[in-house]
């Protein structure tokens, strides 16, 4: 029975142990921050008086483990159940707390009062879960290594009561532990739940503020916009005014023209007088209108002559770009032209060099062959001849390996001579990819440059254009300033 129990036990803590390790291995990603880092911050609260250093250092103080009591394992443990118990319980009782009242912020403020110390402190409470998740399991280890002595001792011993008693005592305050590290676990998972919802949330309201940001710019663009468009209204009624001031002006003329016509045909020397007075008078004003027009027109000329010269450059701009243009292009092909050829020239050096090895192959094999039959020829048995025979045979023995000398010699030479080709070869096909890469380099640069001329060229018309809708808008706006001096005159 207590063996079942023991093998239960084992099993459970195998299973929390790898969970715990699994969780670990995939929440390390999202895991910023150190026990260390967390004791320095702790370390720098308690310095400022907050309150929050207050219950971060009795949770830890709370939750150092008592180890050395697992090693006395064989004495009464009636204390020892109860001291952990205290010790695991007032962690656990207290770290749901505190983490409510550092992570569970209210909806309502949640906008305005996020900010990064409210995330380090939620990493800061994961890790210390974490420690005290690893400082649990080392207690169910120590547990679970002085139950299986007490099982061996059991086995060795079994009329020992007190040895029953250890067994049981520690096989609950595994348990117990085990609950406290599946609480644990469950707290650091809504923690980090917490955590990621708490992140979602501030990248909504940076969202939202950079969208009230862009809404406001362009709300103010709009008043801009709609100052101008008033500006621009006042000005065309006052010209539409001024026009009507003018016909007014011109029909009191004509109606005067008509009266002095008639008094022209009643009194001559009256009319004469009077013509005469009004030409002065007219001429007087006509010199006073021009004096006053000629440094407007110089004003407005002004300008006119300035956006001419700007067209001016500008076309000389455009002209500069296309034939820029014109020569990349034609640098592109030439590049294009080489790139090919060389390509041609290592397609080529790649079928010769396929010849050569295979020419290279077939002296090697060739040049086996008559070392096998030179190996052969010499462990081949000679017979026992008469000494004619024997000295016709060392003549004939004697050309013959002059003559596989020589074979092996001109296959030897044959061989040095294909090498070398074909490391030259080799060198040739390195020098050309080397030379392709670098006109597809070339290639890709002058196509960079041909974009960006493109561009710049769309932007130079553009610009025109521009200049163009300004310089009508202009000439359209000067035509009614010009008609002024008239109508002064007209009232003159």
């Amino acid at each position: 029975m207590l063996d079942d129990e023991n093998a239960e036990l084992y099993v459970s803590l195998e299973g929390s142990a790898e969970t715990a390790d699994n969780m670990h291995k995939e929440e390390k990603k999202a895991r910023k921050h150190g026990l260390l880092n967390w004791l320095k911050l702790r370390k720098r609260d308690n310095v400022l008086g907050q309150s929050n250093s207050d219950k971060s250092s009795g949770v830890k103080s709370n939750s150092t483990p008592s180890t050395p009591q697992a090693e006395n394992s064989y004495f009464p443990a009636e204390s020892r159940l109860s001291h952990p118990l205290l010790m695991e319980t007032s962690p656990s009782a207290d770290l749901p707390s505190e983490v409510r009242q550092d992570g569970e912020v209210p909806e309502d403020n949640f906008l305005g009062q996020e900010t990064p110390s409210t995330s380090i402190k939620t990493s800061d409470q994961i890790d210390l879960l974490r420690e005290q998740q690893k400082i649990l399991l080392g207690e169910v280890a120590l547990h679970s290594s002085a139950l299986k002595r007490l099982s061996e001792e059991a086995l060795r011993n079994p009329h020992k009561e007190h040895v029953h008693e250890e067994m049981k005592k520690l096989s609950e305050e595994i348990k117990v532990k085990n609950d406290q590290i599946a609480l644990l676990e469950n707290q650091i998972t809504d923690s980090i739940m917490s955590s990621h919802n708490k992140m979602g949330k501030l990248e909504i309201s940076q969202t939202i503020a950079e969208l009230t940001a862009q809404l406001n710019e362009k709300s103010f663009e709009l008043e801009v916009k709609a100052a101008d468009n008033r500006i621009i209204q006042e000005q065309l009624n006052q010209k539409i005014s001024e026009c009507e001031g003018s016909q007014e002006t011109i029909i009191s003329l004509k109606q005067q023209l008509a009266d002095a016509l008639e008094a022209h045909n009643h009194s001559p020397l009256a009319s004469y007088s009077l013509q005469f007075s009004e030409l002065k008078k007219s001429n007087a004003q006509h010199h006073v209108d021009k004096e006053i027009e000629v440094p407007k027109n110089k004003k407005e000329n002004l300008p006119l002559q300035e956006q001419a010269k700007e067209i001016e450059e500008l076309n000389k701009k455009v002209a500069t770009l296309t034939e820029s243009k014109e020569q990349l292009e034609m640098r592109n092909q030439k590049l294009a032209d080489e790139s090919s050829y060389a390509k041609g020239l290592a397609s080529a050096a790649a079928v010769e060099l396929k010849a050569l090895s295979e020419e290279v192959a077939k002296l090697m094999n060739h040049n086996e062959r008559l070392t096998t039959e030179l190996a052969a020829a010499k462990n081949s048995p000679t017979q026992r001849k008469t000494s004619s025979t024997l000295r016709n045979g060392r003549r004939e023995n004697h050309m013959k390996r002059q003559d596989q000398v020589g074979l092996a010699s001109d296959l030897k030479k044959e061989l040095a001579v294909s090498r070398e080709r074909e490391l030259q070869y080799e060198a040739a096909l390195v020098e050309k990819d080397q030379r392709e890469a670098e006109l597809q380099r070339k290639v890709e640069e002058s196509k960079q440059r041909e974009a960006y001329l493109e561009n710049e060229l769309a932007n130079m018309w553009v610009l025109v254009a521009k200049l163009k809708k300004s310089h009508g808008a202009e000439t359209d706006i000067s035509t009614p300033t010009r008609e002024g001096p008239a109508v002064d005159v007209f009232r003159g």
